[in-house]
């Protein structure tokens, strides 16, 4: 049976790829374990392990830990990618990046594979500075304030927040109409009885 771990973000590969090591060695703890690495590269060892037993053991456990950095190796896996899986020993073999022939060999063969790729960066949500809205609506500009109010919609800024700023603007500017239309309405969508956004924006709109 074949496992294979490769990608390019090889920390995640490899620590998976030893996660199962040693999970395995935990529940077999009778089973042979060897580890191959690109400069002990032996093909005549490896194909001794497929069908073969340990000499105190029932089976082996063998780790090809980037073997393919060895010529001979990388030329020579491929061929034994299916024979690995057949065996009734467990091979698990951890790459950075396979070659297209032994990639399409694990595709073909490996019972599992694993491919730790780096996460995309995601890029940070831009603050929307919400007192562009409140200063619209002390123009009494509606159509900037519902342009504004609703470019921080989009970016994720809660109504409740868009509220405060706006009701904090209308005690600044004793626009004491502006500021009693914005208490009920908070405390109307605190009862559930409107919805807060759609509220605001009917607010705006009606400048």
């Amino acid at each position: 049976m074949l496992y294979v771990f490769h990608g390019q973000d090889m920390r995640t590969a490899s620590e998976k790829a030893h996660a199962l090591v040693d999970s395995l060695r935990k529940k077999r703890p009778d089973a042979a374990y060897v580890k191959m690495e690109a400069d002990a590269w032996d093909r005549t060892a490896l194909e001794g392990h497929l069908g073969g037993q340990g000499l105190f053991s029932s089976k082996y456990i063998v780790f090809l830990d980037g073997v393919t950095e060895n010529a001979a190796a990388k030329a020579e896996l491929p061929g034994l990618v299916g024979p690995m899986n057949e065996s009734d020993n467990i091979f698990i073999v951890l790459e950075s990046k396979p070659n297209a022939e032994l990639k399409k060999a694990f595709d073909e063969y490996a019972e599992k594979i694993v491919v730790c790729e780096p996460k995309a960066a995601t890029k940070p949500k831009e603050e929307f500075n919400a007192f562009t809205i409140a200063n619209a609506v002390a123009r009494k500009d509606a159509a900037g304030a519902w342009k504004a109010y609703r470019e921080a919609i989009d970016r994720g800024t809660e109504p409740e927040n868009v509220a405060g700023i706006l009701f904090w603007k209308a005690k600044s500017t004793m626009d004491r109409v502006l500021a009693g239309k914005l208490a009920v309405m908070y405390h109307e969508a605190h009862r559930g009885a409107v919805n807060l956004e759609s509220a605001i924006e009917r607010l705006v709109l009606g400048l």
